[in-house]
């Protein structure tokens, strides 16, 4: 897709002063700052080379698991894993003792 490096190489050549040049240093919303990770001092600029590396990234992930058949797992996001660990965080929280100690520890009654 060039929509994104189009938008960026339009506001990186515009004229000073215009308003297109303006988002190379007007502050991105903080919204965006925050959900993108901008920083404090993050433009529209940066905010547009953000959304460029993660719309590069959902292609990516689209032309992987494209060719995968409707009943395989996603092979890169198998909801198991999750289950697995999270059953396994359960366990471990109801084998925790009040004294800070763990069933089955030497000295464990």
């Amino acid at each position: 897709c060039s929509t994104y490096p189009k938008i960026i190489e339009a506001i990186e050549t515009a004229e000073e002063g215009t308003d297109l040049g303006k988002w190379r240093t007007e502050h991105a919303p903080k919204i965006a700052k925050g959900y993108w990770h901008l920083g404090e001092n993050g433009t529209v600029l940066d905010l547009m080379k953000a959304v460029r590396a993660d719309e590069a990234e959902h292609r990516d992930v689209n032309h992987a698991v494209s060719g995968v058949a409707y009943d395989t797992v996603n092979p890169l996001y198998d909801p198991r894993d999750k289950m697995d660990n999270m059953l396994r965080r359960y366990v471990m929280d109801m084998m925790e003792r009040g004294d800070g100690t763990r069933a089955g520890k030497a000295g464990a009654a």
